[in-house]
């Protein structure tokens, strides 16, 4: 069953530089179509800038779209007026990058997880309850060693947990994890990722995991979304499009990757030269095309590659296809 709907998503934030010059635009997200079933897992990759952030702050309604549809559970919340989101504001949730300033320094842990449960009416004594489940389900054992310690008394990998751990007490039906790795230690974030694959399976969570490290989206995704500018490239079912990759962007990615075979120590790397263009003023035609080793000539600097499924489910934007 479908949970949510993105249809031709745009999100431009308007810039002017003087009293007299014209408004531009950041095309942050610029045309961006997918669905989620239920229970399911988007992994949307991009390099820095490529509005990865901006597309799931919008699909949250944190931004306002410029233009498009987002749906969910068969209801189009896009124009919705913020004072009638309550709703959709307890059906979702988000995981933020950085565990310590999504937390407030002034709260308790237990204050902080219970926040949201207080916003929705339960009363304190199933509060308290929920507060403690959700420490032994994100594994700060025992609860009673967490409950009364503040933000910056804790590791990273701890703060990261209490985050999971708010975002899921209200068993919201879609959330959004914000590279909720990056920030931490190599050696726990395999065991963090375990973690949030484990309670989104445990509760039939719809997420969509927001990323510029391919590799870890290996842990707990079921599809994938490549960003490149504010446009979708590449899109389909996670092993197909890991396995064969059909856009050059895509395939400069996963190259990108780095290997431990040590018969590999001398190989160069095909990594596209340059730098991702501004969202102010992209290229014309294909974005990738000033940094793509197969630019065909007079065709992707003007012509923009309309999204075409080449296999089943899986969606590609490139004159290559």
């Amino acid at each position: 069953m479908t949970l949510l709907e993105v249809r031709d998503l745009r999100t431009w934030f308007p810039v002017k530089k003087g009293l007299f010059s014209p408004v531009k635009y950041v095309k942050a997200v610029d045309g961006i179509s997918f669905t989620l079933e239920k229970g399911e897992v988007l992994a949307v990759i991009g390099e820095s800038g490529s509005g990865k952030t901006t597309l799931g702050r919008t699909i949250l309604r944190l931004v306002k779209p410029t233009s498009g549809k987002i749906v969910f559970e068969g209801r189009d919340i896009t124009n919705i007026p913020e004072s009638e989101l309550r709703w959709y504001r307890f059906s979702t949730a988000m995981v933020f990058q950085d565990p310590f300033s999504s937390l407030n320094p002034y709260h308790t842990v237990q204050y902080i997880l219970e926040e949201p449960l207080i916003l929705r009416g339960v009363p304190p004594k199933e509060r308290a309850e929920l507060v403690v489940k959700a420490l032994e389900e994100v594994r700060l054992v025992p609860p009673e060693d967490f409950l009364k310690k503040y933000p910056h008394m804790l590791s990273g990998g701890q703060r990261q947990r209490v985050g999971i751990a708010r975002a899921l007490i209200t068993r919201p039906k879609f959330v959004v994890a914000d590279e909720p790795v990056s920030m931490l230690d190599v050696s726990i974030r395999a065991e963090i990722l375990s973690l949030m694959r484990s309670l989104q399976s445990k509760y039939g969570i719809t997420m969509m995991y927001i990323t510029h490290d391919i590799a870890t989206a290996k842990y707990i995704a079921d599809k994938i979304l490549v960003m490149y500018a504010g446009k979708m490239v590449e899109y389909g079912p996670f092993r197909d499009v890991i396995k064969n990759p059909l856009h050059p962007y895509t395939q400069a990615l996963i190259e990108a990757l780095p290997d431990p075979d040590p018969a590999n120590r001398f190989k160069i790397r095909k990594v596209p030269p340059g730098e991702p263009p501004s969202l102010i003023n992209p290229p014309s035609g294909c974005r990738f095309h000033p940094r793509c080793p197969y630019v065909i000539k007079g065709k992707c600097e003007k012509e923009e590659p309309p999204l075409k499924e080449v296999k089943r489910g899986h969606y590609v934007a490139c004159w290559l296809y």
